[in-house]
């Protein structure tokens, strides 16, 4: 027991790794669909490439999109709207009326006007007004709606009860226009003296009475298109489907697809269900495994770091939901999904080489939700190879939309020829989804403002960032060249040196270039106690202890540390700050304190910086750039064979000292390295070869 609790303790993040890896293996297993791939695939006007297909089960033959289509707009076309009859109205038309008739009567009595004889007999104005609103509301007043109005609607339904209804005729009701102008010709026939009087009180008391039931439309209408029938007859038991090597057309196209359909909703035995789940599980336990495999072999760094291949793994879950999400909503957006999101992020966090296995192995798994065939995984899968290789340099936003124009030109060519292969025809191809195709790019757009999210919530440094910090106007550096300008030009050739190495052995060349901008901004607390920045023949050093001038020099590394975490630089460049020494000594100071005070107690441990080591190519370039750099400065005059024995020796002398131990680089590399900084030291102390002249 005691060994096995060891063992996990001394492989906790390794068990950690494997057990996140399980658990996305069994989120992602969540979020295929629970029914048995169809074995078959298929494409009008090609030959079918299997035996002969018998119908294993009676099954109806679905409608086309487009046959559906046409008849869900004939419902929408062809639906009758309903109308209400308002039962109050005439009551309130007659009561407004009677009301203004009175008003009228009153008001001409307390003037004391004359009042003509058919004013006087208010009951036979009365009579009138009420005959012509009956004859009016007999028949009805309707108000059209624009909408019906302007599509010409002959028919409607009128709700005389909430469950009875009768269909009319538009024509059959008044208009108010057509109402006013029946009132208008009755009062006029009436042949009476008061018709200025009557007219407009009739025409302000008269309302609608039949008004449009947008509910009770939208619910019925709704109710009509439900009750379409998804089939077009159907196929029964043992009926041949399909014979082997007959070119697959619309016709049986249509039953193959309902044949699919059928069996994906086919209610599955609990056993069947289990089976087609573990399935599933060891799909994507294949899938993952090689990714793993694929990682530890070619980005070894990416597969130590937890953190970093849990933010992978993350993405790739996200990205399958997305696509399960989408699939079993049955939305017809799947060409619009932005694939190469992940690729490109993966790409400028970790590099091509894990951002290529991703996008496989993704594209992998979400070709087996996603009911489009070879032709879609294609696609996705060549976008996503476009969108890696397209920004390897891209650090600006021109070189990110020049990247989305070519992806979305390989999704256009991709979808042209699959589309051709598959209908023969290009008259035939679904701009639809050409047009997704084009909110696929728009959306993919979305990946570059994740990029900083996600650099402050995981700690990742893209080399967008890298860039905008290798500013030398940025507040440190700007700094670092007003109050210690030697130390600035000393780190400005490291990173040149750094930068050129990099670039040999292959190594982040921008990541180290900016680790030596910054390793010494730690010097900008007294930089009159480093020597480049000493322009008199004092040296503050003289007044000092040996222990004490060590001690000042080595606190430029904890003061650069400082410095970079109040300006909140990312930790991968606190980490050049903190190993560009390693564990080494410095070498002067120690060599006169023990010259000096041979019989003096060892005191080594205040001579030593505290390290860590350097840990990468990236950090161990630095140290080597850095120590050759600082020590040809010394060199008065120096010759080519100067140059080389001074990296020569210092190199093998970190060497000897195990400072490359926890680096990830081999000796071949160093050498290579050495070589470019022999180069570079030459070239700026104008070093010039000497030829051997010819006798």
């Amino acid at each position: 027991m005691k060994h096995f609790f060891t063992f996990l303790v001394n492989r906790h993040q390794e068990i950690i790794k494997y057990l996140f890896v399980l658990l996305v293996a069994v989120g992602m297993t969540a979020m295929f669909p629970r029914y048995g791939k169809f074995r078959y695939s298929f494409e009008i006007g090609r030959p079918w490439k299997y035996e002969t297909l018998i119908a294993p089960f009676d099954f109806g033959i679905l409608k086309s999109n487009d046959v559906l289509e046409t008849e869900r707009s004939n419902v929408q076309d062809n639906f009758i709207p309903y109308y209400r009859l308002d039962s109050v109205a005439e009551n309130d038309a007659k009561k407004a009326f009677t009301i203004a008739l009175a008003a009228r009567l009153k008001n001409q009595r307390e003037l004391d006007i004359p009042k003509p004889e058919q004013i006087r007999d208010s009951a036979k104005t009365l009579a009138l007004g009420m005959g012509i609103i009956n004859g009016i509301y007999g028949k009805g007043v309707i108000n059209t709606t624009k909408e019906h109005h302007e599509k010409g609607i002959t028919d409607i339904f009128v709700l005389y009860e909430p469950a009875q209804a009768e269909r009319k005729r538009v024509d059959q009701f008044y208009t108010l226009q057509t109402a006013f102008a029946e009132i208008q010709e009755e009062v006029t026939a009436s042949k009476t003296k008061y018709a200025e009087v009557l007219l407009p009180m009739l025409q302000e008391a008269l309302k609608y009475n039949i008004t449009f039931d947008e509910t009770t439309t939208k619910r019925l209408r709704q109710n009509a298109l439900e009750t379409i029938s998804l089939n077009q007859g159907g196929v029964v038991e043992g009926e041949k489907i399909i014979s082997e090597g007959e070119i697959v057309t619309q016709d049986n196209y249509q039953v193959l697809v309902s044949l699919k359909q059928a069996e994906s909703t086919r209610t599955l035995t609990q056993d069947k269900r289990t089976m087609i789940t573990l399935g599933n599980f060891l799909l994507t336990l294949i899938v993952l495994s090689v990714f793993m495999i694929s990682m530890r072999s070619f980005a070894p760094e990416v597969f130590k770091s937890n953190q970093k291949l849990m933010f992978t793994l993350l993405l790739m879950l996200l990205m399958v939901a997305l696509v399960s999400t989408l699939v079993k909503t049955q939305l017809n957006i799947l060409y619009a999904i932005p694939f190469c999101t992940v690729p490109i992020i993966l790409r400028t966090f970790f590099g091509s080489r894990v951002a290529m296995y991703a996008h496989a192995c993704l594209v992998l798994l979400c070709g087996f939700i996603v009911p489009l065939g070879i032709e879609y995984t294609f696609m996705q899968f060549m976008a996503g190879m476009i969108a890696i290789f397209t920004t390897i340099k891209a650090y600006y936003w021109s070189q990110f939309f020049t990247s989305n124009a070519y992806i979305l030109i390989i999704y256009l060519l991709s979808y042209l020829a699959t589309s051709l292969i598959q209908n023969g025809s290009i008259e035939e191809i679904e701009l639809g989804n050409a047009s997704m195709l084009g909110l696929n790019v728009l959306l993919t757009l979305m990946a570059y403002p994740l990029i900083p999210v996600f650099e402050k919530i995981f700690g990742f440094v893209s080399e967008i960032t890298l860039l905008e910090l290798s500013d030398i106007n940025k507040p440190l550096l700007k700094q670092l060249s007003l109050k210690a300008p030697g130390t600035f030009n000393h780190s400005l050739s490291v990173a040149n040196i750094a930068e050129a190495a990099a670039n040999e052995i292959g190594a982040n060349a921008m990541l180290v270039k900016v680790g030596a901008l910054y390793h010494d901004i730690g010097k900008m607390d007294h930089p009159e106690y480093f020597i480049e920045n000493q322009h008199a023949d004092i040296n503050p050093h003289d007044d000092l202890p040996y222990e004490e001038s060590a001690q000042i020099i080595i606190s430029h590394v904890k003061k650069g540390v400082e410095y970079a975490k109040k300006e909140n630089l990312p930790d991968i460049l606190v980490d050049f700050i903190r190993t560009h020494h390693g564990t080494t000594r410095v070498e002067y100071f120690w060599q006169n304190y023990i010259k000096n005070y041979p019989e003096q107690e060892n005191k080594e441990e205040h001579f030593r910086y505290p390290g860590p080591l350097p840990y990468s190519k990236e950090t161990a370039i630095l140290m080597m750039a850095d120590s050759c750099e600082a020590a040809s400065r010394s060199l008065k005059n120096p010759t080519n064979n100067d140059i080389e024995q001074l990296v020569e020796r210092l190199i093998n002398n970190k060497i000897d000292q195990n400072q490359f131990a926890n680096a990830d680089i081999t000796f071949k590399e160093i050498n290579q390295v050495k070589k470019v900084i022999k180069k570079m030291l030459n070239s700026m102390y104008h070093v010039r070869i000497a030829y051997p002249t010819s006798k």
